[in-house]
Order: C-alpha cells, then structure tokens, then sequence
C-alpha cells in the first residue's frame, strides 16, 4: 500500500512533487531517446524568450511569477549550453535583453513538434471524471504507472515512421548509414563497398528490393532484401544512431516480413555475427533460426546465418 495516499490531503504537496518528478523524468528519456540535447525544467524559461523575442530578467521574473534568482540561474544555463545570447539594451546599458542564438533558434524547430506531442500525451494522461482533486490525482497517478508519459509520447513517435520504396535520390543516404553502422561495429569489405555505391545496379537491376525509414522528412534507417540463389536475404539494414529509440529496426523488420509474404516466398535469410547479441535476439524473436553457415561466406565478418520459413 502506498504510503502517501494513506495520509490523504497531509500528502498532497508530497505527491504533486512525486509525480512531478515522474514526469520530469519521462520527458528526459524522451528527449535523450531523440538525441535532442534539452532539460525539461529550461522549458518555461526557454519558451518566453522564443515568444517574446526578447526579453530581459525582470519581465522573465514577472511572465514566469519567479525571483530573478531564479530565472538568472535558468538564463546562465541556457547561455552556457549556447541556446541563447545576452546583449545590452541599448537605451539602458545597465539591462541585459535575452533572446535565442543560432543554436537555440535550430534547438526551438526540433522541440515545437515534441512539445506538440508531449501536451496531447499530458492532455489525456491528467484528463479523468472524478469528484474531488485528490481523486482525480489518484486516478492520474494510476494512470500514469499504467502506461507512462515517457511510453505514451515514444509510441506516438514510433508511428510518425513510415517505410518507402527505392528512390535513386537517397542513394547517397543508403550508402552513408550503412558506412556509418560497419565503421561503427566491423570494417567496410570491398563487396560492402561494391553494393553500396551502386546499390540499383546490386540490388535493384537484380530483382532486389531497397526500403528505406522515414521520420520527420529525414531517411533514417535502409534495409534491402538482395536476390541470391538461395533466396531473398534480409540485408543492408542500418538506423541512424540519433533514432534507435525508436525501433525502427523493428519496424523494418516486421514490413520486410510482411512483404515477403505477400510475395509468396517460402523463406528470408540473413548473415549476421554473434557479438551483436541484441540484434541475434530479435531476429530469433521473430523466429529465425541459426542453420549451418558456409565456408564461402559473403561476407568474412559472418558467423552466423539464419533462416525465417513461412
């Protein structure tokens, strides 16, 4: 039993500090999840000056009902991330004007989408029929240990992926992810090389297909299914690091899959090496099975090859 809700209304204070920690918690995974370098508690600060352009101590102190102790503690944060510049009013030199440097003005496109979700997440998190505050804090902390602001906003951003088809455009894209995984975890082989510089003469010309993950209007991840005797291989998957939190892999994965069968193929195939232990899990998971490798390998960082039969 929890403790707090025992003590009723003598807890409140307590359990609107818990929650708001929970909260504050989950939207620091969520950005650090997204590679967006922001601490929640700068929000409040940060979104005035963007609102009002620029703005100097006191008015912060008066818009956000804080001591401007408090607010120069969040604007000497701000500053040294380099999200905002600081220059002197130039009809009293003795006032400082805060406004968003080139830095934050970049910094403020990725977070008006996030903060876009994370409200609508909140919305319906704190949103409950109750007949007095203490239930309706009840019924959202409830809420929140059920299914968590952090996983509520990670599953809206999962579902913002979507999976194209081959565009000679994003060659050069299909190219550099995949560099940037081998260089990351094994080495580039010269058939790596080959492939991927010409991946529509390697794959495409040959009956192969190439998909790629998009998110936001960027390509971040690429897997291709290459033709080979055997059957089709599941190859040339890659995810930009600064979106793995996403499971975009998985997401290719299951599309991959999906295809596959709707084609009609009795199997996928695929070459991987057993140190990447996360990515032998899931491929198990999703019921590959190891079989024999052979000694003619494509590819010398192999030692493992599986099987999916539909």
């Amino acid at each position: 039993m929890d403790k707090l809700y025992q003590f009723g209304e003598l807890a409140f204070g307590s359990r609107i500090k818990r929650l708001s920690d929970v909260l504050m918690k989950d939207v620091k995974q969520v950005y650090k999840d997204l590679y967006i370098d922001f601490e929640p508690t700068h929000f409040p600060v940060f979104k005035t000056i963007y609102e009002e352009k620029q703005v100097n101590i006191g008015k912060l102190s008066e818009f956000l009902e804080l001591s401007q102790p408090a607010i120069t503690q969040f604007v000497n944060a701000l500053q040294k991330k380099g999200l905002i510049s600081i220059v002197t009013n130039k009809l009293d030199k003795r006032k400082k004007i805060v406004q968003l440097s080139n830095k934050g003005l970049i910094m403020i496109d990725k977070l008006i989408p996030i903060w876009e979700v994370i409200g609508n997440q909140l919305t319906d998190l704190i949103t409950n029929e109750s007949t007095t505050f203490m239930n309706h804090l009840k019924l959202t902390e409830e809420k929140q240990k059920e299914n968590s602001l952090y996983k509520r906003i990670i599953e809206h951003q999962k579902k913002q992926v979507e999976i194209i088809e081959y565009n000679s455009k994003y060659d050069s894209l299909f190219h550099d992810l995949n560099i940037e995984w081998l260089e990351t975890y094994f080495y580039v082989e010269d058939h790596d090389k080959e492939v991927l510089s010409n991946p529509k003469s390697y794959i495409i010309d040959n009956n192969g297909y190439i998909f790629y993950a998009k998110y936001q209007n960027e390509i971040v991840g690429t897997v291709a299914l290459m033709n080979e005797p055997e059957g089709y291989e599941l190859s040339k998957m890659a995810v930009s690091p600064k979106y793995r939190g996403l499971k975009i892999g998985q997401k290719m994965m299951d599309h991959c899959i999906e295809f596959a069968k709707n084609k009609n193929w009795n199997k996928l195939l695929l070459y991987s090496n057993k140190k990447l232990e996360n990515a032998i899990y899931i491929y198990r998971k999703y019921g590959f099975m190891e079989v024999e490798l052979e000694k003619d390998s494509p590819y010398e960082r192999s030692d493992i090859k599986m099987i999916l039969r539909f």
